[in-house]
């Protein structure tokens, strides 16, 4: 091997990102470990997707979309040295700015402005493990939050209030159905996480430990008149409560080998019938989302983990009575190639036994079984920890 080879080899295992960066990760996670204190990214390229059956009604159909995201974030922003964070993605866009000096006594002033302008909502029940939609319809939500957080002997705490101005449309598979008014929403939201993650600084991914965070929220709206279809109308509660939580923990089973455990879940209000029915996350008032990964670094630029992937969906009966559940298993695998020390491809192939999985389109509804991407990460001016 030439050393100019060793060289690039070298450089490309110093550039490995923690994790491909989500709308998910900067809004759900308070305190994510991340290798950079300054970093410029942008992905682009395109991903698939391929149902076990075709339904142009529901949106099960055959296609291939653009997909990536633009993530920038500067740990020294400013004379205050805070942290800014900006993200621009096909799941949503994120603005956040939080100091540990603008109070005092230790406490982290953090706040937050969010946006969602391609959201789909699937409300419907299953019926002999199939899907069955009342409503297919669309919507767009706009938030600002601003919060105060503390480190409590290795707990960190943090509660706020936020303003989210809801908006719904429409579309060709909405039919009959009676969609909600738009509405806006106030509350407060109480974060909870602890973490013990241990950093691979040789590969400036996460090696041991985990990240745990527990999201509380009360939220009140201005709701008006009833939605849904047939006999099934509903008004939305005036106030409603939701818990939501997500657990990353990292294992090492050898140098080159890590465990990872990834779940996301939510418990809410049966009657919160919007959010329950958000096609970013398995469908219901209650619901799980795990991986069971195996990352394993094949050299110095190549890595692979294949995945065991299931969900819990806990959703109401055809008739809004009762409770339903559904379970569903599947897998897939998950890969990045760094050519250098700025550019990588990253790729994934999963597939999932439930059809409602979030739309890999920005204007109408598209999802399925199978999922596939292939892209390109760019890193510019990055500085590691």
């Amino acid at each position: 091997m030439t050393s100019h080879v060793r060289r690039l080899l070298s450089a490309a295992a110093l550039a490995l990102p923690a994790a491909a960066q989500s709308f998910l990760d900067l809004t759900e996670v308070r305190n994510p470990a991340n290798p950079y204190f300054s970093v410029f990214e942008i992905e682009a390229g395109a991903i698939g997707t391929e149902p076990a059956h075709e339904n142009e009604e529901q949106g099960l159909e055959s296609d291939i979309s653009w997909d990536g995201h633009v993530y920038w974030r500067d740990n020294a922003f400013g004379t205050r040295r805070g942290t800014l964070e900006a993200y621009a993605g096909r799941d949503g866009l994120y603005g956040g700015f939080y100091d540990g000096k603008f109070v005092g006594d230790e406490t982290v002033t953090r706040l937050e402005v969010r946006a969602r302008p391609w959201q789909f909502y699937r409300d419907g029940f299953y019926g002999g493990g199939k899907f069955v939609p009342r409503g297919l319809y669309e919507g767009r939500d706009y938030e600002g939050y601003l919060g105060f957080g503390k480190d409590a002997q290795g707990l960190y705490i943090e509660l706020g209030p936020y303003y989210r101005q809801n908006e719904f449309a429409s579309s060709a598979r909405t039919g009959s159905f009676r969609i909600p008014e738009d509405y806006a929403a106030y509350g407060g939201r109480l974060y909870l996480e602890q973490s013990s993650v241990q950093m691979d600084r040789r590969r400036g991914m996460p090696r041991d430990g985990f990240v745990l965070t527990l999201l509380g929220e009360r939220e009140w709206n201005d709701s008006e008149g009833t939605f849904g279809e047939g006999t099934y109308l509903t008004e939305l509660r005036s106030s409603i409560w939701r818990i939501r939580g997500r657990l990353e923990w990292y294992i090492p089973s050898s140098d080159d080998m890590t465990w990872e455990i990834l779940v996301r879940g939510g418990y809410g209000d049966k009657r919160d019938r919007v959010v329950n029915f958000d096609s970013t996350h398995p469908l219901g008032h209650r619901w799980v989302d795990a991986q069971l990964r195996l990352r394993m670094h094949l050299g110095a630029s190549w890595t692979v983990t294949p995945f065991a992937h299931g969900q819990y969906s806990g959703l109401l009966d055809g008739e809004g009575l009762s409770n339903d559940e559904e379970f569903f298993v599947g897998g897939g695998v998950e890969s990045y190639l760094h050519l250098s020390e700025s550019f990588s491809l990253h790729g994934f192939y999963s597939y999932l036994d439930n059809p409602s999985r979030p739309s890999i389109r920005v204007d109408e509804d598209v999802h399925g079984e199978h999922m596939f991407y292939l892209g390109l990460v760019m890193r510019f001016g990055s500085t590691r920890r």
